[in-house]
């Protein structure tokens, strides 16, 4: 059975990280409220770890922060400043996600051969619970989450949006945070319009798969030799 006192201590930490994330993206309290729809008052429980935030209410907020959701994964403090208009309907995009959420979560504990019941027992909670959370009826408090998702041997990254405005933003700045990562001479080559189709065709070889890769390479040494 999860620790309640960690449970409560994670929610705490994600707190912290929010608060970080808003304070480096200039916005107050209400601003970043109002995206939740919720007062200030309302939504400071987060930042304090009084109430667990759900996973889609985290990706508005770090869509909206234009703070990657790895962050809060994470011992980094991000300080860049960032301003972001979203005209993204909120309450409904956080009751979609919650029932593809609920949906996934339910296939991975199916797939892993659980009981509702069995998954309450090792969360801590009523079996009621993950009913309600598997129909989407209740956003799933993340570190409930995480802890499901390490029971079902899986992270909390499976369940992050794929697609949509907050999914195609979270890919695109993860695109570019693994560009940070790479050698400042591949930086260099990758930025050089002129190498365009050398990267083509390291992208159609990358989906070759391995008995068509050998074959090639077998190819052209007959033509070396």
């Amino acid at each position: 059975m999860a620790d309640k006192k960690s449970l409560a201590l994670r929610a705490k930490i994600i707190g912290v990280l929010l608060r970080d994330a808003r304070l480096a993206a200039g916005k107050n309290l209400k601003e970043c409220g109002a995206v939740l729809g919720l007062g200030s008052g309302a939504y400071s429980a987060y930042e304090l770890g009084k109430k667990a935030l759900a996973l889609p209410e985290l990706e508005l907020l770090a869509y909206y922060l234009d703070t990657p959701l790895t962050h809060f994964w994470s011992d980094d403090i991000k300080s860049e400043k960032a301003e972001r208009a979203s005209e993204v309907n909120t309450a409904e995009l956080i009751k979609l996600r919650q029932r593809i959420i609920g949906a996934e979560l339910r296939q991975a504990r199916q797939a892993k051969g659980l009981s509702q019941k069995e998954l309450a027992s090792a969360v801590g909670v009523p079996p009621g619970r993950i009913k309600a959370y598997e129909f989407g009826k209740h956003p799933i408090p993340i570190p409930e989450l995480e802890t499901m998702s390490w029971l079902l041997g899986l992270t909390v990254d499976n369940f992050f949006e794929k697609q949509g405005p907050v999914g195609e933003w979270d890919t695109r700045r993860r695109a570019f945070e693994n560009f940070q990562r790479l050698p400042p001479e591949m930086q260099e080559f990758i930025g050089q319009p002129a190498n365009e189709s050398f990267l083509r065709i390291a992208m159609h070889l990358s989906a070759l798969s391995t008995a068509k890769l050998r074959a090639l390479a077998e190819g052209l040494l007959d033509i070396t030799y």
